[in-house]
């Protein structure tokens, strides 16, 4: 798996990525400030009183790895691949704050109250980032806050390692199966009851080559390579890609296309779906990086 990985390449960071997401430039740039709050008024706290619980300084090294690992995640557009382990250590934050504020923010000094505030504006934007990272791509509030986000990718910036070239990694990245219509298959129908019928009988004008008793074809290839299956002349459906996704080179029925791309749909059915973009080019793509509009 390791190896299948490195020969797609790193993704890169790209701060275009932050810019260019209203919610993510939002939110992390309160995060930052909160955490300045919070940091300078705890030292402040912890000279003049002597009373901040020891358990802030443990948030503060939290709150700081939390947030640069979103900032990084969004650069180089792989929330997909972290953000089951940033739900469940914002999921610490939260509730190590709400602990830390039960005991600071009724103290009527000026440095609590000011500590109290920067920790209070970290629970908020740690509650938000648990309800977007922690819900799927095709639910209706993250869909809708993904909708402000700009077009950050062109068609020239793909080869570009600033962006990265990377293959995205997600569960349903395999060799998808091949499907054919009852045309494509004409000829595979073995009539005789004797098993052992010569293949020279079946139709030599069949749209796929004869298989053998084991599958494989005439070449001792199986039936899903290097054979390609006619686009679907009817792309009823439109979708618009969350992710972008860089296709197999391997694989030349794979399409590549960039986040917030349109894409136009054949069938809605199964983990990979035919496609067609503005360009023309059609392949199929990964239900999972699409969500339908």
């Amino acid at each position: 798996m390791e190896h299948s990985r490195a020969q797609y390449g790193r993704r890169g960071m790209n701060m275009g990525n932050v810019i260019g997401d209203p919610f993510a430039l939002a939110s992390i740039s309160i995060a930052m400030l909160a955490w300045v709050i919070a940091f300078i008024s705890s030292i402040v706290a912890a000279v003049q009183t002597n009373d901040l619980p020891n358990l802030a300084w443990w948030i503060l090294a939290l709150e700081v790895g939390i947030v640069g690992a979103v900032f990084f995640v969004v650069a180089s557009d792989t929330i997909q691949t972290y953000h089951v382990a940033l739900t469940a250590y914002q999921t610490l934050a939260l509730a190590t704050l709400s602990i830390l504020l039960n005991r600071i923010v009724y103290d009527g000094r000026g440095a609590m109250q000011a500590a109290s505030a920067g920790y209070v504006l970290l629970s908020v934007v740690m509650a938000l980032w648990m309800i977007y990272f922690g819900s799927a791509p095709s639910a209706s509030p993250r869909a809708y806050v993904d909708s402000f986000a700009l077009q950050k990718e062109g068609h020239g910036s793909r080869n570009t390692m600033t962006y990265g070239t990377g293959r995205p990694e997600t569960s349903t990245s395999v060799q998808p199966p091949q499907m054919y219509t009852s045309a494509q298959l004409n000829g595979f129908e073995n009539p005789s009851p004797v098993g052992g019928i010569s293949q020279s009988q079946a139709p030599r004008n069949s749209a796929v080559p004869n298989l053998n008793s084991t599958g494989v074809t005439a070449n001792g290839k199986p039936p899903g390579q290097d054979q390609e299956v006619g686009p679907p002349t009817e792309y009823p459906y439109r979708a618009k890609a969350i992710y972008s996704y860089e296709a197999n080179p391997e694989d030349a029925n794979e399409i590549s296309f960039s986040k917030h791309e349109i894409l136009e749909v054949s069938d809605v059915s199964g983990r990979w779906w035919q496609a067609r973009k503005e360009s023309g080019d059609t392949g199929i793509a990964p239900s999972n990086y699409l969500i339908l509009l």
